[in-house]
């Protein structure tokens, strides 16, 4: 039985437990999902039976609109079984999030005939475009589009006219997956089940109401001109939603020191008990520690965010900043208990049919992600500490 450590929920008391009743499949399906290169057909089918597939969405298409914490408590409890499932539920929660910060028509298409649809996406801006009667023509080649496969829509990033004579913008355009083709080219040592891989596109048609500036995404709602909108999706972007992306990180190693405390309480070694070393006992001690800090960090940021927007305020850049570091630190911590831990085990951790070097690979893989990386965070978060202008453009 797997205890739930989730925050206090406020609206959706029952979505936590729907995530922690289908862990023990997820886990028993994790080498299919690792060597499939994208996550099972069965997993997606549980996800949906529960409804865990509509964390976000609009409450107007039926979806839950559950708060960016109550989302994150259940993305972690998720990753304990799979961390793959477990950042295809985020990405597709957070592109939940995000198509609500788009004008009310685009969710129309997105879920106004299928309710059921999920949203895939390739962030690197890439590709080009011809302006065509009501819209834009799209053609170019995205990678890392994670859970790509199950999705009906996908979220490509191009550039795109301001209304400033000669500039361009970043955009995200919000394209359906039939004028889309996938490239079997995910082979990767970590997050294999994510199938993260790469999407083309050839004069795919973008009405304009499916283009939405990353500047206007990450300012917030009174930036949108979305005051009346329901909180969460006044939401800025970039400083509060990649919290789901984290989220995977405390359910891999929640996970792991659970596995690793219950070993070593009956392990033995030349007739001595692992577990009455000093040595290990500090170990699971300060991962727990670590573990339980990430959780709390978390939790602060992303309910702290849920709070100013009920209030009708925006994140200062102070907020934003930290939330930003947090990202990162986050991650950060999850990936040091679990390196400890998974040292803890010793050789039994290397064999391939031990979960615990998979959790290993996945921590590692996700901490390489732009979005999650450490340098760029720490630093946004110092300059802006120490008055000055941050470098990173979206904050």
């Amino acid at each position: 039985m797997i205890e739930a450590t989730a925050s206090n929920f406020s609206v959706l008391p029952d979505l936590m437990a729907r995530a922690e009743a289908i862990v023990p499949s997820l886990v028993a399906r994790g080498l299919e999902t690792e060597t499939s290169r994208r996550v099972p057909d069965a997993n997606i089918d549980e996800l949906k039976a529960a409804g865990l597939h509509r964390i976000c969405q609009p409450a107007r298409f039926g979806g839950h609109e559950a708060t960016l914490n109550e989302a994150c408590d259940v993305v972690a409890m998720l990753s304990r079984g799979c961390a793959s499932t477990g950042w295809v539920t985020g990405v597709y929660t957070d592109h939940q999030i995000l198509v609500g910060m788009f004008n009310p028509q685009a969710a129309d298409d997105v879920w106004g005939d299928n309710p059921d649809a999920v949203v895939s996406a390739g962030f690197t801006p890439s590709g080009t475009t011809e302006a065509v009667d009501g819209g834009w023509a799209l053609t170019g080649e995205w990678g890392w589009a994670s859970g790509c496969d199950h999705a009906d829509w996908l979220i490509l990033v191009t550039l795109l006219p301001s209304g400033e004579a000669g500039q361009k913008e970043p955009n995200y355009c919000l394209v359906p997956r039939a004028e889309v083709s996938i490239a079997d080219d995910w082979q990767v040592m970590g997050l294999a089940g994510t199938g993260s891989k790469t999407v083309s596109a050839e004069n795919a048609f973008v009405a304009a109401h499916r283009t939405l500036p990353l500047r206007l995404a990450a300012g917030g709602g009174v930036v949108r001109g979305q005051t009346d909108a329901p909180a969460l999706y006044r939401l800025p972007h970039s400083p509060c939603v990649p919290f789901l992306l984290v989220a995977p990180s405390l359910g891999i190693a929640e996970s792991l020191l659970e596995l690793v405390t219950e070993e070593m309480k009956t392990r033995a070694s030349r007739g001595v008990t692992i577990g009455d070393y000093q040595s290990l006992q500090l170990h699971i001690a300060e991962s727990a520690a670590e573990i339980d800090s990430a959780r709390l960090l978390m939790m602060r940021d992303t309910q702290s965010a849920m709070a100013a927007m009920n209030e009708g305020r925006e994140l200062t850049l102070a907020e934003r900043s930290r939330n930003r570091r947090d990202h990162a630190y986050v991650v950060r911590l999850c990936r040091q208990a679990v390196d400890r831990l998974f040292t803890a085990m010793g050789g039994q951790g290397i064999f391939l049919d031990n979960v615990a070097q998979r959790k290993f690979r996945d921590i590692h893989a996700m901490s390489g992600h732009l979005a999650l990386n450490w340098d760029i965070a720490g630093t946004t978060y110092g300059r802006v500490a120490l008055g000055l202008e941050p470098q990173a453009r979206l904050i």
